[in-house]
């Protein structure tokens, strides 16, 4: 379906593009994004494979160990290896000859660390010498931008003011930094974050993983740290909104890299490292493709949850294992609660503190097959010897997309419809007093465009993307607007005359995440739609994966996500127009109570 609306866009984009000269990249990427944008939603994500041999590819010296090994660090070379980190990620991505791929950069690093910890070093004398001697033989800042963005189009602009800072890196140095801020690089396929022709996707396949590192290994630890600070400091579209100093999160991470020397210790701290951004959508992969929360336990018990006045509760028993629904969970073992929430989040990236797929996936995560639980069960409290499991658990809300109320509703689960079922079934709800539309789950790729034919009379704008300018690494820029409605030329096989009269209830809650936030964007443009729930996830924007030194993977949001009039959306969610907060007693009945309130808003006169 997507397609189709991709193909009818394709011949304009290409117009533009050819009539616009000093523009007419930016407006290129502003059409691709729309095409690739659409494809990468529909398949999840994107990938890149380059084959080709660059002749950083040739440097070998240190495939078997960096040769940089400590284990404590002071703060005066804390000081000097985030100063190091944060050249060496300029240079990664300004400089010509590494963009260029000529240079191993990770093996640069090797080379110049062991001087820059050497005691009474002058490092900003060697880091000057060091980045001085790459010539590249271009002229550095004689070549003209070809992305000319428009200043009001620009979301996020680089961190680099520190570069011009002649105090904190010396006058030489602070002028060879300076001028690779002008260098405007396009192309950019070989560069370890690389583009391809026009697309405005950021990929980092071009990254070495390093499978066979050794976990003592201090220079690859700290490469590590240093890969992944640099993404973010260039490559992620919401660091404005982390809320965390990305300068003090990097001091306060070396030393915790550098204490550690095994595999665990530099996956956990990697997994710490990640929740410094707040992002639902980073989630860490260890070298043998399993989530990071299989470290707190090989068994779960069957359950859901749900957090109802700051008190986690038993939202529903999926295989019975001694929990009751209604149950307030207070300690699991000798733990309270709240220790247990408190580790979690430790390690797994938030939007929101309410939200994150994998705490409500691997809360109740145990090395046990059996464990005491403590929990308030109508009033009293009591010890459960609850049984665990190794099956994957679901989270997800069952209720069957069908008719309700003797045909007066139509309710819509919207992960459980197939392609072509809006088509096929408009006429059993055309005719409604209502539509219900549940995106509590992860909904099916159609709804947000298909549906919305249905449903909004005009083409509207629903949600503006940023992008990376790939000339100019840190800044992002807006896109024109996404729109869905009823298209002007209507297909009358599949589309009726008008729009649906009777009234939309969309049902979010803090699970609705990624997809599901840009449908229910799109669906509230319907005439009289009304949002009832709980705010949603806050993560949005098409994931982005990396890999880091072992074979660790993560991920994170890669575009912005905004309404129309640019108001962000990242960690503050969609936000209800009615709120639902489930009930205790909801629960212990069965009751889905976020039904039952879209139901009496819709039969209500």
């Amino acid at each position: 379906m997507f397609f189709n609306y991709i193909e009818k866009n394709i011949n304009k984009k290409q117009k533009i593009m050819k009539e616009k000269r000093r523009f007419s990249k930016s407006i290129a990427t502003f059409g691709l994004l729309l095409i690739l944008f659409f494809i990468c939603f529909l398949l999840g994500g994107c990938s890149q494979t380059n084959n080709k041999r660059l002749e950083r590819d040739s440097d070998r010296e240190f495939d078997n160990g960096s040769g940089i090994y400590f284990y404590s660090i002071s703060e005066e070379k804390t000081s000097d290896l985030a100063k190091l980190c944060k050249v060496w990620g300029l240079a990664k991505y300004y400089h010509p000859e590494v963009v260029s791929g000529n240079i191993n950069w990770d093996y640069e690093l090797f080379r110049v660390m062991p001087h820059v910890l050497e005691e009474g070093a002058d490092v900003n004398s060697i880091l000057y010498q060091w980045i001085h001697s790459f010539d590249s033989g271009i002229s550095i800042g004689s070549k003209e931008r070809q992305y000319q963005i428009p200043q009001d189009i620009i979301q996020l602009r680089p961190s680099t003011d520190w570069c011009r800072d002649e105090k904190y890196l010396g006058e030489d140095l602070s002028h060879e930094l300076s001028k690779l801020l002008d260098t405007n690089i396009i192309e950019r396929e070989n560069a370890y974050v690389s583009f391809k022709d026009d697309s405005p996707y950021p990929f980092m396949e071009n990254e070495n993983p390093y499978p066979d590192m050794k976990f003592d290994d201090t220079g690859y630890r700290l490469l590590g740290l240093f890969r992944y600070w640099n993404i973010i400091e260039y490559y992620y579209p919401y660091k404005d909104v982390i809320e965390e100093d990305w300068d003090q999160v990097l001091l306060e991470f070396i030393p915790k890299f550098v204490q550690g020397s095994d595999y665990e210790s530099y996956l956990m701290t990697i997994s710490e490292l990640t929740t410094k951004i707040h992002d639902s959508h980073a989630v860490v992969e260890d070298k043998r493709g399993d989530t990071i929360s299989t470290r707190f336990g090989l068994y779960r018990f069957p359950v859901n949850f749900v957090i109802i006045d700051n008190k986690v509760v038993i939202s529903k028993v999926i295989k019975k294992c001694g929990l009751e629904p209604g149950d307030i969970v207070l300690k699991v073992g000798d733990k309270d609660i709240e220790e247990i929430l408190d580790n979690r989040r430790k390690y797994i990236s938030q939007s929101r503190e309410d939200t994150g797929s994998l705490i409500y996936y691997d809360l109740f995560r145990t090395n046990e097959k059996y464990a005491d639980v403590t929990v308030i069960r109508n009033g009293k409290t009591l010890v459960v010897n609850a049984k665990a499991s190794q099956k994957r658990i679901t989270v997800s809300v069952e209720t069957r997309t069908q008719a309700m109320e003797g045909g007066k509703i139509y309710y819509i689960n919207g992960s459980l419809l197939k392609a072509g079922e809006i088509e096929r079934t408009v006429n059993k709800w055309w005719n409604t007093q209502g539509l219900i539309v549940d995106l509590r789950n992860y909904p099916s790729k159609e709804i947000a465009f298909k549906l919305a034919e249905y449903l909004i009379p005009t083409k509207k704008e629903f949600f503006i993307a940023s992008i990376p300018n790939r000339e100019v690494p840190g800044e992002f820029y807006y896109t024109v607007p996404y729109v869905s409605g009823k298209p002007e030329e209507t297909d009358n096989r599949t589309l009726k005359d008008g729009v649906y009269k009777g009234k939309l209830v969309i049902i979010i809650n803090e699970r609705t995440i990624s997809r599901g936030e840009t449908t229910a964007m799109s669906l509230k443009n319907t005439p009289g739609s009304v949002v009832l729930g709980r705010p949603s996830a806050g993560a949005n924007g098409d994931v982005r994966r990396f890999t880091l030194p072992g074979k660790i993977s993560t991920t994170i949001s890669g575009f912005g996500i905004f309404y129309p009039d640019k108001t962000p959306t990242q960690r503050i969610g969609i936000q209800p127009d009615i709120y639902v907060e489930p009930t205790i007693e909801g629960i212990k009945e069965g009751r889905d109570e976020y039904i039952e309130k879209a139901i009496e808003i819709i039969l209500k006169e």
